[in-house]
């Protein structure tokens, strides 16, 4: 403590539990270390505050829930006589809104009271460093007072309010030249109105004069003075006699406005606090739907009482090192901020993020050299000065949040800095809440889905078995068991299915740059498609990060669906006509095919032995995969999917198939889903006519699961 060793500190405790209170008092005296610390104890409101009114007390330790007065009306009484004296809650009915109230209204301190004595020792710490710094608060105030006596300038005005006299200090403060000064009205210094200063002159000569009279106003400094802006000045005026009984003024003045800025910076930062407390407690409470809108909203208010023009969050991907804006507010017309930000675009600012640091600059302009790359991404669209605060999730960098203003300067206090990155972290936390329930909606959907499949779906095929098994038997016939056989079949294939959904859902393991092409060709051997099938890849396919398991498993099921569903309608003719070039893979490939095998051309690139015939013969199935400004597509020349169908062919249990179980393409849609991507049934291709199905790997959607975790771990 500032007072030294052996310092005294009286505390009341105030609570209505009497045991209580004195085995509190007992710890606290006990656990004070080499403070002198006493306490004396009080059993209610009403009675503690006259205890404050007739004894010295340097802190009060409250509870919360008394019967007279509850701990934030005493709180509040308090305030009303004392203003700064420590005030602890401790208490044992603990809650955010009880601690947000308690700050709101006053407190110094907030404790939750514990079972063990160990909590006892952090209350005497808490207790002794609040009287601590209450202590050097006001010996800083009383030696403030002093220093502002030093630093006041003194002249003298003559009866009609003219200088005739002003010390060097006066001069300093004001950036007036004595001589510039002498013979010139006070009133003539006033950068607005001077009534101030002539009321306070015409009261302090008037015959009923005060002893003194206190004036504030806002001067014109002079061009010495080293400020930009106005400068705010609080003055005295006092009646001093003269030889000739002249009336004659002397007078004081003190440059006030460095303590305006910290009086309407304390305010500042109380309404930020308090946007900050309301934000959190709302994002808290939000619904997993409501999450989108409520971190908008946060970004709102912070953003409307810290006087910013942009408030954006970004979520990073490490895989691919760009961070994409998912969330974002701006005031007026202000243009966005980026969509992306790769890397190695703003390496200096996203370095530091690594880092978990909070980045804040005055102006974009101090930017160091080695950072040109971050200043041309923030001068492209107008930073002035800003603040980015990182998201940190399992000791890795998830996200950030950036505030800025446009095209001007800011300062930003360690005391904005910290406010804005609780924000942050608020964000962080909600974002990784709502992915966690989000998760277990989806493990429950899961297991509703394997529930209706065991209820449903398999009692169909184990009832066809049961029967055919009953009637071999009744009948001695075995030929019946080939029949029960197929409803076994049936039942294996959808319990294949459910459980690859049940297991996987939509989660991907590690991904890595794949060539689409190998993907699809890999998946095409591993599939039944029989002798009238063939799969033509054309070129430009290109590559993509995926993980190689999943994305082949996708391409399986896709190319399952289009055997499953049928051959041609119509001949279409060649099908490497009309732009589809490619290299064509014919079932003879799959497992299971002839030993004759693929041949190769003159070029060395491997060719279906009957590829020419593949391409044209009306009953073959042709596949084709290819690409597209986004991404790939699959295609076949089936019979297609009929345009009111196309938006739930990924339901679970749709089919047309009598040997389907509607989870093919159900699984399909998890694995892009679970890749960040976007599939569609689209129209279909000019020159086959069957379906169409379109990947969109385009990036992250903002209404998808990034792909990167978020967690409150």
């Amino acid at each position: 403590m500032d007072d030294g060793p052996g310092a005294d500190v009286r505390v009341l405790h105030v609570d209505d539990e009497p045991s209580l209170t004195d085995l509190v008092s007992i710890y606290l005296e006990r656990e004070a270390g080499d403070v002198d610390l006493s306490v004396s104890t009080s059993n209610s409101g009403a009675e503690a505050l006259e205890r404050l009114r007739q004894e010295r007390v340097d802190c009060v330790v409250s509870d919360y829930d008394m019967p007279d007065i509850d701990g934030l009306e005493f709180l509040r009484a308090v305030r009303s006589e004392h203003s700064d004296l420590p005030f602890i809650l401790f208490t044992g009915k603990g809650s955010e809104e009880v601690a947000r109230d308690a700050f709101r209204v006053g407190a110094t301190d907030y404790m939750q009271k514990d079972t063990g004595t160990d909590q006892y020792t952090v209350l005497a710490n808490r207790v002794v460093n609040a009287v601590s710094q209450y202590r050097a608060k006001a010996a800083s105030e009383r030696y403030g007072t002093a220093i502002e006596v030093l630093d006041s300038g003194v002249y003298s005005l003559d009866s009609a309010g003219r200088f005739t006299s002003a010390d060097g200090v006066f001069c300093e403060l004001t950036g007036y030249d004595r001589e510039a000064i002498i013979g010139r009205e006070f009133a003539d210094l006033a950068a607005e109105s001077d009534d101030e200063i002539l009321s306070a002159f015409e009261r302090v000569v008037s015959p009923d004069a005060p002893d003194t009279e206190r004036f504030e106003t806002v001067l014109s400094p002079g061009s010495a003075y080293p400020h930009d802006d106005d400068l705010l000045c609080e003055g005295h005026l006092a009646l001093r006699p003269t030889e000739d009984d002249e009336p004659a003024v002397i007078g004081t003045l003190q440059d006030v406005t460095e303590r305006r800025r910290r009086r309407n910076r304390l305010r500042y930062e109380t309404r930020l606090k308090d946007a900050v407390l309301d934000t959190s407690t709302s994002l808290m409470s939000a619904e997993t739907d409501e999450i989108g809108t409520k971190i908008e909203w946060t970004l709102q208010s912070v953003g409307e009482v810290a006087d910013l023009d942009r408030c954006s969050v970004y979520l990073y991907d490490d895989e691919t090192n760009v961070a994409a804006r998912m969330h974002d507010w701006r005031g007026g017309d202000r243009c966005e901020h980026p969509e992306r930000v790769a890397l190695e675009d703003a390496r200096w600012l996203l370095e530091r993020l690594h880092r978990f640091e909070n980045v804040r600059l005055h102006r974009v302009s101090d930017l160091p050299p080695e950072a040109s790359d971050t200043k041309r991404v923030l001068t492209d669209v107008e930073t002035g000065g800003f603040v980015a605060v990182p998201m940190v999730s399992k000791w890795a960098l998830v996200g950030f949040v950036i505030f800025d203003v446009v095209e001007t300067s800011r300062s930003w206090t360690d005391t904005e800095v910290d406010l804005l990155r609780s924000v942050g972290n608020n964000i962080t936390h909600t974002l990784a809440r709502q992915r966690r329930e989000r998760e277990l909606q989806r493990q429950n959907d899961r297991l509703e889905e394997f529930a209706s499949v065991v209820s449903h779906d398999l009692r169909n095929p184990l009832n066809v078995a049961k029967g055919f098994v009953e009637l071999a038997r009744e009948e001695a016939d075995v030929t019946y068991l080939d029949r029960a056989l197929d409803g076994v079949t049936r039942m294996d294939t959808l319990l294949n299915d459910v459980l690859t959904l049940a297991r996987q859902g939509r989660t991907v393991g590690e991904t890595r740059s794949i060539a689409i092409e190998d993907v699809a060709e890999r998946a095409w051997k591993a599939v039944d498609t029989g002798d009238d099938a063939v799969l033509i890849v054309e070129d430009g396919l290109g590559s993509t990060q995926a993980d190689q398991g999943r994305l082949q498993q996708a391409f399986e099921n896709l190319f399952r669906n289009a055997v499953e569903h049928g051959g041609p309608c119509r001949d279409f003719g060649d099908a490497s006509a009309d732009g589809a070039s490619g290299r064509a893979v014919d079932a003879s490939d799959a497992p299971g095919a002839s030993d004759a095998g693929p041949t190769a051309d003159s070029s060395g690139t491997e060719t279906a032995a009957h590829e020419s015939s593949a391409t044209s013969a009306a009953d073959e199935l042709i596949v084709r995969v290819g690409p597209t400004e986004t991404g790939f597509y699959v295609a076949d020349d089936g019979p297609g999917i009929p345009a009111d169908e196309r938006d739930t062919v990924f339901e679970h249990g749709h089919t047309t198939s009598a040997s389907g179980t509607g989870f093919g393409l159900s699984i399909v849609e998890s694995i892009v889903e679970a890749h960040g991507w976007d599939i569609e049934v689209t129209a279909p291709e000019s020159d086959l006519g069957g379906a169409r199905f379109e990947f969109d790997t385009g990036g992250v959607r903002s209404e998808v699961e990034p792909r990167f975790s978020l967690s409150d771990d």
